[in-house]
């Protein structure tokens, strides 16, 4: 009797189903993927957020090219915009680091010894010499552990970059992480803190890489210097020099062949000739 309800219920439910799709359909499958996928993308893109100049270095933003640091802060605004894949990956990069951090909270209580996350997106201010602001950003979190506060870092790379990443210092081997490591060390320089830690996102355990500021005080002065020195030239109006001898830096800067025209130079190749021909 029980098999019997149970069958006359699916037979329902499957002559129910087939009312309500009797009708032709308006739009194939691959129509309405298509549409999703443009509904997808429009809301992406609703949610796009113009640049503006700034007065300032963002702490994400060291490059080995003061002069791209200057371009980066008197004219974000004209560079192309970024495709909705890319604002796609943002989305899901700012997804992952939420994810993390809870996670981690989660972690610290069951810990020995127990730690918490506190202090998550404070903001963030360096000064240069002269008493301006020279450096700003946003720190991810702190870590209170063993009674010592501790910024960390988030960072959600391609596995491409993380998968080659065992240390701090592994950071500054790429031109694509070292930003990433500059950051680090400009909150830990200006929170007064001796160690720090960036939170790596990986595809199994994540990685949690220890950082000692007293071991990369010089790659944070030249950090500081840097942000001096474009600081000064927003100031004045004024361009820096162009980058020497790092054509590979400047042909992959967003700048490159429409504002900034650096004289690239190309090494000389020899030419060898068989005298007897």
């Amino acid at each position: 009797h029980r098999a019997a309800m149970v069958n006359d219920g699916c037979q329902a439910a499957a002559r129910e189903s087939t009312s309500m799709n009797s009708g032709t359909p308006s739009l194939s499958a691959q129509k309405a993927a298509d549409q999703i996928r443009v509904a997808w993308a429009s809301h992406l893109d609703s949610e796009r957020r113009a640049s503006a100049p700034h007065p300032y270095v963002y702490a994400s933003a060291w490059r080995p090219c003061t002069r791209r640091m200057v371009y980066d802060m008197r004219a974000p605004q004209t560079l192309p915009p970024f495709p909705v894949d890319v604002l796609a990956k943002f989305r899901r990069g700012s997804d992952r680091e939420r994810d993390l951090l809870a996670d981690l909270a989660a972690v610290g209580r069951n810990a020995e010894p127990p730690f918490q996350v506190i202090g998550q997106q404070e903001a963030f201010r360096l000064k240069d010499r002269k008493g301006r602001v020279a450096i700003s950003g946003k720190v991810d979190a702190q870590l209170q552990i063993d009674g010592v506060t501790a910024p960390i870092e988030v960072k959600t790379w391609s596995t491409h970059l993380t998968d080659r990443i065992d240390t701090f210092a592994d950071l500054f081997d790429s031109p694509w992480t070292r930003p990433g490591a500059y950051q680090l060390l400009a909150y830990l320089f200006g929170a007064g803190a001796p160690f720090g830690f960036l939170l790596l996102d990986r595809s199994g355990l994540p990685g949690v890489l220890p950082v000692e500021l007293d071991k990369h005080l010089d790659r944070v002065e030249d950090f500081l210097q840097k942000a001096e020195q474009a600081v000064d030239h927003i100031e004045a109006d004024t361009l820096p020099e162009y980058l020497a001898g790092n054509a590979a830096e400047c042909t992959r800067c967003d700048w490159y062949g429409h504002t900034c025209t650096p004289p690239l130079t190309a090494p000389t190749r020899a030419t060898l000739t068989d005298p007897s021909l």
